[in-house]
């Protein structure tokens, strides 16, 4: 019993590790605005919802088709989570398609996060239907301050009507847990304190 409980409280300490770092957060509503600096402008469906020809809606900083924008913070970024509401899901067929596109910035481009000079793609990872992690995938790929950057994110159904974030500002090679992920691995370490405390 001491060897599970051992390996669930190990796990738990993994699991938040990557999350206790000062971040910046961001939210929006609406179909426009910026994340946390002035100058990193978001829009929603900036093409008018026509991802290849398609009709997918999208979410983009700055937007698709509208080139890229700078990171504002002091602290260099190693990736960016994102979760959206009121909407659709993101679609898992266009981040196939943007983790190997070649930072096009365009409806063809896919679902994809790329910093500019140098370029470099960061690993897209859906971690919720609609929640997305962007990670720079060595410690050598982070966004420093002024430095471009654009990302498109494309929805599987309607036009979500918000989203929540950050800016992450420490390299972590896996996705951060989903809140409703933390709350069950709680869950169930409480359930093992009440079996040890039953049997003792």
């Amino acid at each position: 019993m001491k060897k599970v409980l051992f390996a669930a409280v190990a796990t738990a300490a993994l699991a938040t590790a990557g999350t206790a770092h000062a971040n910046y957060a961001f939210s929006g509503s609406g179909g426009s605005g910026v994340l946390v600096g002035p100058d990193e402008t978001w829009v929603f469906n900036a093409d008018g919802g026509a991802a290849g020809g398609s009709g997918m809606n999208n979410w983009g900083s700055p937007g698709v088709g509208f080139g890229t924008v700078p990171y504002d913070e002091s602290s260099p970024a190693y990736g960016m989570d994102i979760t959206f509401t009121g909407g659709g899901n993101v679609d898992a067929a266009s981040i196939a398609t943007g983790n190997g596109a070649g930072c096009a910035g365009s409806t063809f481009g896919g679902t994809t996060f790329c910093t500019i000079s140098p370029t470099d793609i960061w690993q897209a990872i859906q971690v919720g239907p609609s929640s997305i992690d962007f990670l720079a995938q060595n410690a050598t790929f982070f966004l420093s301050q002024g430095q471009d950057y654009f990302v498109n994110i494309f929805f599987d159904g309607p036009t979500p009507t918000g989203f929540t974030g950050e800016w992450l500002t420490s390299f972590s090679p896996t996705p951060s847990p989903e809140p409703a992920s933390m709350t069950l691995l709680g869950a169930g370490l409480a359930g093992l304190g009440l079996m040890r405390r039953r049997r003792g």
